[in-house]
């Protein structure tokens, strides 16, 4: 009913005037790789591609620059290295993943803040941290005793405990708030609606959390068309982060189809990786065995599902942009906040390693000045880069974007006319988290040993035939721990992309000592680590640069040589 009163009104010609700023809609799915999208993933987003691959520019070489949920979009929202934002994984504890430290410091100077200024009025919906709300005065289905879940963060390993954001916390600048409670889900999850508690169950009509993100976006567009205002849109969906549950008119959606088989897929490369990568992360050492390997490909399929409801909302978009008479001017950013693996390398699933399939992320962007169709390879874009970049979109100056402080840069050269001025080496940083009971390693050399067990109590990436509630199911009949994570996986890299030469190398190095580098170029897969008898002196100009970019802030990230 709402939506044809808004028709009817625009028909008939009523005195609505629309914003001449442009509009700005942001949809971030979680846990999506870009690794597999060319070969593998798009024709089962045939949405995406029609409205807006076709429809805008693909920017073929998108990376995450911490490739984990709540670091990047803590990046993401403020256009800064973790470094510059005290948040170093998903831990709430010195992890600083929604902590009343970030909620007091650099979360105050998001995106949605800064557009204040240029008179847009932004809405969100979804996903946002993945500590968020769980702080002791709510009543979400996630709230822990205390302040934090605890299980994650211990004393004894010497985390510094801090309480979370609670439900009542609406960061400022978003004049609409439905934040969800905690980490992706699809059913009964409490949203945090404009600072009052709000309960979900488990229908799908009324609370699957793709469509409730989509619903409450589409009323906002409406809202603001009939105020007259500019807008932009943050629409977090949960997809397609695990239990990765699709709507029941996907449900068989892509069967029989196994995860990808890329040359890396169940390759050990122990002598050649990181204790983590080469033995820490696969079962026994040895990579995946079949009813490992089935797991992942059911997922596989469940991730495929989910995301055909996120290819609905992106049509529902589009159309309702269109019938508002704003589509022409309203930008469209589809990005994910990191990748995800599938048993690369033998190691099962999750993310936060520093390959390929956990750093690279779709990007598509549509929107007034940009061509379209057009395919982006001659430079890259960060997730540091949204920010600044939604902000160029709204109108704001060269002048202004620089004063925000922002390590990432607009995305506005290369977008609508394929030039960029910037370096070519960009920084990846991640901190290990460790989960008691799970991991054990020796202090003085960091040498792995997997323990196939799980502590009372302890969270550990536990699989067994329980493992989805909701169709498909998996009909394996083991338990094994996915062990996805451990302290001493802390390292940082340097990535160079492009150049006159199409460079794509990376080196990283862990606080154990360990170095990896790769010429992604000749070595797409990453199946030779030609640190191992690099010369000093080169390994030497590599980690030099890794150093000067870890100290990086605002302009002087742009380029490696100004540091």
């Amino acid at each position: 009913m709402r939506n044809a009163v808004i028709r009817l009104i625009l028909a008939a010609c009523l005195p609505i005037t629309l914003s001449a700023t442009p509009n700005v809609v942001f949809i971030l799915t979680d846990d999506q790789s870009d690794a597999f999208w060319k070969d593998y993933d798009s024709e089962h987003q045939p949405k995406l591609r029609k409205y807006l691959s076709e429809q805008g520019a693909t920017v073929q070489n998108s990376f995450s620059t911490t490739p984990v949920c709540c670091p990047s979009r803590s990046s993401i929202y403020t256009g800064k290295y973790i470094h510059n934002l005290g948040v170093y994984n998903n831990s709430g504890g010195s992890g600083g993943c929604a902590s009343l430290d970030w909620q007091d410091g650099p979360e105050r100077d998001n995106v949605a803040y800064h557009l204040r200024s240029l008179g847009v009025k932004s809405s969100f919906a979804g996903k946002y941290l993945n500590n968020y709300g769980l702080g002791s005065n709510n009543n979400s289905a996630f709230a822990m005793p205390g302040c934090l879940n605890v299980t994650r963060n211990r004393e004894q390993s010497g985390m510094d405990i801090t309480c979370s954001s609670t439900i009542e916390h609406v960061p400022r600048g978003w004049d609409n708030w439905h934040g969800l409670a905690g980490n992706s889900i699809y059913y009964n999850y409490t949203i945090s609606n404009n600072g009052v508690a709000e309960t979900h169950g488990d229908s799908y009509e009324d609370d699957y959390l793709i469509d409730v993100v989509k619903n409450r976006s589409l009323a906002f567009m409406e809202d603001m068309v009939g105020e007259g205002s500019p807008f932009f849109i943050t629409a977090s969906v949960p997809a397609a982060h695990e239990p990765a549950d699709p709507a029941p008119q996907h449900a068989n959606y892509a069967e029989g189809i196994k995860a990808p088989r890329t040359p890396n897929y169940n390759v050990v490369l122990d002598d050649e990786r990181h204790w983590m990568a080469g033995e820490g992360l696969n079962i026994d050492g040895k990579g995946m065995n079949a009813s490992v390997a089935s797991f992942v490909d059911l997922l596989y399929r469940r991730r495929l599902a989910v995301l055909q409801s996120v290819d609905d909302m992106i049509e529902e978009f589009v159309t309702k942009l269109d019938d508002l008479g704003i589509l022409d001017n309203t930008y469209i950013i589809y990005t994910s906040d990191n990748g995800y693996h599938l048993g690369q390398f033998g190691i099962p699933i999750d993310k936060r390693q520093p390959y390929e399939s956990d750093l690279r992320v779709p990007m598509f962007v549509r929107g007034p000045g940009i061509e379209k169709n057009v395919t982006i390879e001659n430079s890259y874009a960060l997730n540091i880069d949204i920010a600044p970049t939604i902000l160029s979109f709204a109108g704001a100056t060269e002048e202004q974007i620089e004063s925000y402080g922002f390590d990432g840069k607009p995305l506005n050269e290369l977008l609508k006319k394929g030039e960029t001025s910037r370096s070519q080496e960009f920084l990846v940083e991640y901190n290990g988290e460790s989960w008691d009971g799970c991991t054990a390693f020796l202090e003085n050399d960091f040498d792995g040993l997997f323990l196939d067990k799980v502590a009372d109590g302890v969270q550990c990436g536990l699989r067994g035939p329980w493992s989805y509630v909701t169709e498909p199911l998996w009909n394996g009949t083991d338990t094994w721990s996915s062990i996805q994570d451990n302290s001493n996986n802390t390292y940082a890299c340097v990535r160079s992309v492009g150049g006159e030469d199409g460079e794509d190398f990376q080196l990283c190095e862990w606080i154990s000592g360990e170095v990896e580098a790769f010429d992604l170029v000749e070595d797409e897969f990453q199946m030779k680590n030609l640190a191992i008898g690099m010369d000093d002196n080169e390994l030497s100009v590599w980690t030099d640069k890794i150093k000067k970019l870890r100290t990086c802030a605002g302009t002087s990230c742009w380029d490696v040589s100004d540091i």
